[in-house]
């Protein structure tokens, strides 16, 4: 199971030419990709989204290339036309600073040397193929450490979140052992109210009828059943591993229907404080759940 965040990057050489290809993802509901290459590698966009649309389910990734290409030093050359114009320059603003101090002032290489660009090469003619072979092999390299970071990230997801699972267990197995409690507190309930509103006590069979109905209304044996069935559920889909974010996110829906269920049913405190306690474990569920691919 993979998380959506990560980072990777990776160098590729093919003399002249070197690639640097960074790899960054973050949260989000669909793959959203973000591009920041150079000129060089411009024109194989679509080759790097479907790229990305192979490997990536979901995320924002964010790809940032960075290209140099190294000159060969014995093809550099004067470039005549730029040293005609910084000469010229350096003439009149010789020319200035003398008529302003009175100082000759000499020109000297070390000037010319300073002007940028003065030497030049010819720009290296890389073939196509070897281009795109380079920039696919950066992101191959790249989507390898990203990958490995997800999962890393993944593992550490899931093992939080099978503790949170052991939480809301926990809970539910108190909740089973206290569910008998609740209907006896409803019948407690039921006969304090007619004891206050009745002058005589009401018929053992009216009684016992007004009972059942109302332990009915509080039973939450469903509820329990059903929950322990989606808890095992999430389990063995976060064995399974994959991409099983939208699965997980049904369960947890299902999970939280049951128990906002036997909230509502039963007012015995020790329940309701269980119940707040998973409420809680599911919510903090469901924010964990949309980190994962």
């Amino acid at each position: 199971m993979l998380s959506m965040t990560g980072f990777g990057n990776a160098e590729v050489t093919r003399s002249p030419l070197t690639l640097t290809v960074e790899l960054r993802s973050v949260n989000h509901r669909f793959l959203d990709v973000s591009l920041r290459l150079p000129p060089l590698v411009a024109a194989y966009e679509i080759d790097v989204r479907q790229f990305l649309k192979a490997n990536v389910a979901r995320g924002r990734v964010t790809v940032a290339v960075n290209a140099r290409v190294i000159q060969d030093p014995s093809a550099a050359a004067l470039d005549g036309d730029r040293l005609t114009v910084a000469l010229a320059l350096l003439q009149q603003a010789a020319a200035k600073v003398t008529e302003v101090t009175g100082r000759s002032q000499e020109i000297t290489l070390d000037h010319l040397l300073a002007v940028p660009d003065l030497l030049k090469a010819d720009d290296v003619e890389l073939p196509a193929d070897d281009v795109k072979a380079a920039l696919l092999e950066g992101l191959a390299g790249a989507m390898q450490e990203l990958q490995a970071m997800k999962d890393k990230e993944g593992a550490a997801l899931v093992a939080e979140m099978n503790g949170r699972l052991d939480t809301i267990s926990g809970a539910l197995a108190q909740v089973t052992t206290l569910a008998p409690q609740a209907a006896e507190e409803a019948e407690k309930k039921l006969q304090e109210r007619l004891d206050k509103i009745l002058d005589e006590p009401l018929e053992p069979q009216r009684l016992a009828q007004e009972v059942a109905l109302l332990a009915d209304k509080a039973n939450i044996n469903e509820e329990i059943e059903r929950l322990g069935i989606h808890l095992v559920a999430f389990r063995d889909t976060l064995a399974g591993g994959g991409q099983a974010a939208k699965r997980l996110n049904f369960l947890l829906q299902e999970m939280h229907r049951e128990v906002n269920t036997m909230g509502s049913k039963t007012n015995l405190m020790d329940i309701t404080s269980l119940v707040i306690t998973m409420k809680d474990e599911v919510e903090s569920l469901r924010e964990q759940v949309m980190n994962l691919e």
